[in-house]
């Protein structure tokens, strides 16, 4: 059996950003994952002023910025039209764009920051069912030799993903809804001459593209822009009338939306960020970035011994924030005639009340709620 130790299951972007924060209060967490190597896919494409804003309390966001690309705003095409834009630089926030960041990058640069505080990551370390695992004891299996052992935590962090076996062993309910159609990603260097500085939506008649620049920072001047070209129909790359695609997908995926949020963001001495927590869909750009807020409130939670307002505090930020995602989402879809209506002729007038702007400037960013504030 090992030593009481904080444990944090799950290495992606929200277990190391738990464990960078929780080491700058001198809590050192034994952090364990169960893949062999660190994922090289670019998965989450941007970080938000919110997060951008949280990092800088312990450094990171120099490093990031000096890697990433910044997005000044979105711009909203249908047909060969441009029907609206949105501009970032309205933001009221010292931080007033998104950063283009592959989240290969951004996980990169936490375990950096983790190797130089001395925190390793115990790799093909598994979680598997534990019935104790709400007392703080979890069971833990090494992927190739097999080892089995008992390790024993005053507390647990669920940053294990969608698939989430700390949620699954002490059975949360994680209510929500899945979308029937599959959404189709192609990650590809593109000839266009769309603003790499800008995201793009374009509405089709099957629904919608989203296209967003890929960038890690090792970038070779003159070559290509990697595109994220997104879409909730098959073959999305047919519908890109404004570029050529140059060569094949770096990373192609279909995959389901789903909505979820878990009924209790903690249970026992068990609690949940990220994915392990809630899903939403890639509209607004906040599933990373969420869940690296999880981690920051977590862990001044831990600092403070306050633990026991975890749920309080995550729980109706994050079920705001997943109710606005899925109007956003159904809205942008338009799998009906109508809702297709509201979107084409409807969207772009509203967007050019001050109201709504905001809203969804406000939800893309991350500052669609304050952060709390905590006694010194």
């Amino acid at each position: 059996m090992t030593q009481s130790t904080p444990l944090i299951i799950g290495a992606g972007p929200v277990g190391l950003a738990a464990a960078a924060f929780l080491s700058r209060h001198d809590i050192v967490p034994r952090i364990v994952d169960k893949r062999p190597e660190p994922s090289l896919l670019s998965k989450a494409l941007a970080v938000n002023p919110r997060t951008l804003e949280i990092l800088e309390t312990i450094g990171l966001t120099d490093k990031l910025l000096a890697l990433g690309k910044v997005v000044h705003g979105a711009t909203i095409h249908r047909g060969d039209r441009i029907v609206a834009e949105v501009d970032f630089k309205q933001l009221e926030h010292r931080f007033p764009f998104l950063l283009a960041l592959s989240q290969a990058t951004t996980e990169r640069i936490l375990r950096e920051d983790l190797a130089e505080r001395g925190i390793e990551i115990e790799r093909q370390i598994e979680l598997v069912d534990s019935p104790q695992l709400t007392e703080g004891k979890a069971e833990l299996v090494h992927a190739e030799t097999y080892e089995r052992q008992l390790a024993t935590a005053p507390w647990i962090l669920a940053a294990d993903g969608a698939h989430s076996i700390c949620r699954k062993s002490v059975h949360v309910p994680f209510p929500g809804d899945t979308y029937d159609r599959a959404w189709v990603l192609d990650d590809i260097a593109l000839a266009t001459d769309l603003d790499p500085a800008r995201a793009h939506i374009k509405f089709v008649e099957d629904g919608f593209l989203f296209l967003l620049p890929i960038v890690t920072g090792d970038e070779a001047p003159g070559e290509p822009t990697v595109w994220r070209v997104l879409g909730n129909f098959p073959e999305p790359l047919n519908y890109l009338n404004e570029a050529n695609p140059i060569g094949t997908s770096r990373w192609n995926s279909s995959f389901h939306i789903s909505h979820r949020l878990v009924e209790k963001m903690n249970v026992g001495q068990v609690y949940f960020a990220g994915d392990a927590a809630h899903l939403h869909s890639p509209v607004g750009a906040r599933g990373m970035n969420l869940g690296i807020e999880d981690a920051w409130v977590f862990a001044e939670l831990a600092r403070r011994d306050q633990l026991g307002s975890y749920h309080k505090m995550r729980w109706p930020v994050d079920n705001a924030i997943i109710q606005r995602i899925r109007t956003f989402t159904g809205f942008a879809k338009g799998e009906t005639f109508l809702k297709r209506m509201m979107r084409n002729h409807v969207a772009p007038h509203l967007l050019r009340l001050n109201s709504v702007r905001q809203t969804m400037l406000h939800t893309v960013s991350g500052l669609d709620h304050p952060l709390p504030t905590w006694d010194k």
